[in-house]
Formats: C-alpha cells, sequence, structure tokens
C-alpha cells in the first residue's frame, strides 16, 4: 500500500517524531510511505535521512493536489496539513486520515465543519481525545484509539550524558522536556520551584525546550528569586537529559496523551504530572507515577518531594511505567493499527 503523510507544522516536536515513527513501522510491514511538509529542517532532513521521499511545497497549496496521484490512502497530522488534505480529497477522492492529538474541541464554525466531515477515519492518540470529538459531533464509529508510541531502547550517548551530569554534579535534578507555551503551564512548575527552593538546596530544575513564552517565564523565575532553575533551550537531541533526570514532572493544563512522559518510562525516570487531558491514562497515582491537580503548585513540590525521597515508590513507579509500556506503546503496535484503518477505508470507504 502507498500511503502519503502530510504534515505542515515548521518545527520538530513530539507529532513530528510520531509521525517518522508511524512511516518507519509501515515500511516494517512492507508500506511505502511518503512525506508532504513545508520547509522544515529538522523533519524534512530526518525524513530524508531515513530513506523517505519528501515533497516540499509552499503556497499556493491548493495548487499541488496533483502531488496525491498514485497514492492509496491520504494521512493528514495536524490541522493546516488537514485542510489541504480535505480540499484536494475534492479532486482526486483518496480516502482521508486524520490524527489528533490535541484534547482541545475544534471550531464549530461552517469550514471546520466541512473538513471534518471529509474525514474518513480519525485517529487519536487518548481516549479523552475521542470523547472530546464525540461531544463535537465527529461519528464514534469512525474514531479509532491509538496511542502515540515509543522507542523503549536508550537513544543517549554515554559522552553526552556524562558531560551533562558533570554540570549538574549532586544535584538532584527535576526535569521537564516541552516547549515554552501556554498549555504546558511552565507558571505552576516555576512557583513549585520556589516553594521546593525554601525547603531543600540540592535540587536542581532543568527545563529543555522553547517557544514564545520563554522570555515572560525567564522574568518569572527572577522575580521569584529562583536559583535552582535553569533553561536549557530547545536541544535537538534531548534524550541525554532523560539520563541525567531524577524526576520528570509535567505540569500541563492540557496534553492528549504527553509523548514525553512515555520517554521518561522508557528511560526509567519517575513521573510527576497534573491530571490533564489523556496524562492520567498512562500516569496511574501511585502506580506508574504521581498525579496533582492541574494549577496546584503546592501538590506539585509535595509530589517532587515525595518522589525524591521514597526510593520504593520511585522503584515501583519506574517498574510498571516500563510494563505499560511493553503492553501497548510500540511502534509497531501503533502501525498496525493504521494498518488496519487503512485497509477499512480502502475496502470499504
Amino acid at each position: 500500500m502507498r500511503i502519503v503523510h502530510i504534515n505542515l507544522e515548521r518545527s520538530w516536536r513530539g507529532g513530528e517524531r510520531q509521525v517518522l515513527y508511524l512511516m518507519e513501522g509501515l515500511r516494517g510491514l512492507g508500506h511505502e510511505s511518503h512525506l508532504i511538509a513545508r520547509v522544515n529542517e529538522g523533519f524534512v532532513s530526518r525524513a530524508m535521512d531515513r530513506g523517505f521521499p519528501v515533497h516540499v511545497i509552499s503556497k499556493p497549496y491548493l495548487c499541488r493536489g496533483r502531488l496525491l496521484s498514485g497514492f492509496d490512502v491520504v494521512h493528514a497530522h495536524e490541522t493546516r496539513g488537514l485542510q489541504v488534505a480535505a480540499a484536494w480529497k475534492v479532486l482526486n477522492g483518496r480516502p482521508l486520515i486524520f490524527t489528533r492529538r490535541v484534547d482541545n474541541s475544534p471550531s464549530r464554525n461552517p469550514l471546520t465543519r466541512l473538513v471534518y466531515g471529509r474525514i474518513d477515519r480519525m485517529g487519536v492518540i487518548s481516549r479523552v481525545i475521542s470523547r472530546v470529538m464525540t461531544a463535537w459531533g465527529f461519528e464514534p464509529a469512525r474514531i479509532r484509539v491509538i496511542p502515540s508510541a515509543v522507542k523503549t531502547e536508550r537513544m543517549a550517548s554515554a559522552d553526552a550524558v556524562s558531560q551533562l551530569k558533570a554540570r549538574f554534579g549532586a544535584k538532584r535534578v527535576v526535569g521537564c522536556v516541552a516547549s515554552l507555551e501556554w498549555r504546558k503551564d511552565h507558571h505552576t512548575l516555576l512557583r513549585a520551584a520556589s516553594i521546593i527552593q525554601g525547603l531543600r538546596d540540592d535540587v536542581a530544575f532543568v527545563l529543555v525546550g522553547d517557544g514564545a513564552l520563554r522570555p515572560d517565564l525567564e522574568k518569572e523565575a527572577q522575580r521569584l528569586g529562583l536559583k535552582n532553575v535553569v533553561f536549557e533551550g530547545y536541544q535537538d537531541d534531548p534524550y541525554p537529559y532523560y539520563l541525567l533526570f531524577d524526576l520528570f514532572v509535567m505540569t500541563s493544563k492540557q496534553e492528549g496523551l504527553g509523548s514525553a512522559i512515555l520517554d521518561a518510562f522508557a528511560h526509567e525516570v519517575p513521573v510527576v504530572a497534573t491530571d490533564a487531558g489523556g496524562i492520567p491514562e498512562i500516569v496511574r497515582h501511585g502506580d506508574t507515577g504521581l498525579l496533582v491537580d492541574t494549577g496546584n503548585a503546592g501538590q506539585v513540590a509535595q509530589a517532587v518531594l515525595r518522589m525524591l525521597e521514597d526510593e520504593d515508590l520511585r522503584q515501583r513507579c519506574t517498574h510498571n511505567a516500563r510494563k505499560l509500556l511493553e503492553m501497548g506503546y510500540s511502534i509497531d503496535g501503533m502501525a498496525r493499527a493504521y494498518e488496519r484503518i487503512y485497509r477499512e477505508v480502502t475496502v470499504h470507504g
């Protein structure tokens, strides 16, 4: 089967990584995948390095519909790509699959409803997104819950990890890998860091990621007098940080599932996270991590200290989290789930 994937994001983040994982998994099943993308050095170069044909497009997108000729299925992976694919479907009639990774409700305007009406099947990465889309009005029979995947082998170089550990010495390192945007709610994380700074001087918070809110967050850290927070910025290779972290924390307000949490699980790093979106589907309180209320800095601080101090809890959570990954978050499993969808729409429509 020949599948063309459309992702018009300009960034290299979790969603783009999941697209490549899927393409790799489909190749392992004998399918041919192509990628349609905008100029995006991080994404395009990685796809090409893995041997996938890449078609880089620019505006006007609607004039490039001929690229879909010869494919069995069109798979869009973000909203802009979906809009373009839905318009192209008028001309080519190819089955259209869409993967939705966010837990907020789409607009209810007529154009959005028209676009979503052209989707043959929707893959969502968590049950909470399925409920959101059903409430919005998307037909439940056309929704499939297919979680994000993770590579369970550790991918960090020993030299990179050693350099990081030398920088932070004997500090207990609490890490977060996430874009600096409002839905990730780093403000709550900074307030939790302030609480912990007043109690312990051996804990460092290392924030990996960049985004529009970085200047505001740096000002907030300065206002709070935080000496225990380090902004590392965007890292092309974040995996060495997971082997630095003693604990991973995510304080999101909205989260489709949390692929960075899955990476923490894969690297056997204990997790503290808010109960936003699909996070409770993977972070089970006291079993695979600790859950706290969204926006509650006091609870975050308390959970961080508990996880740092309770070795039995750390061991239990990392062990159970690793088992959870092995049971249902493999690249092959994700690829086979989408393969079933592709066969549904090409055989039955």
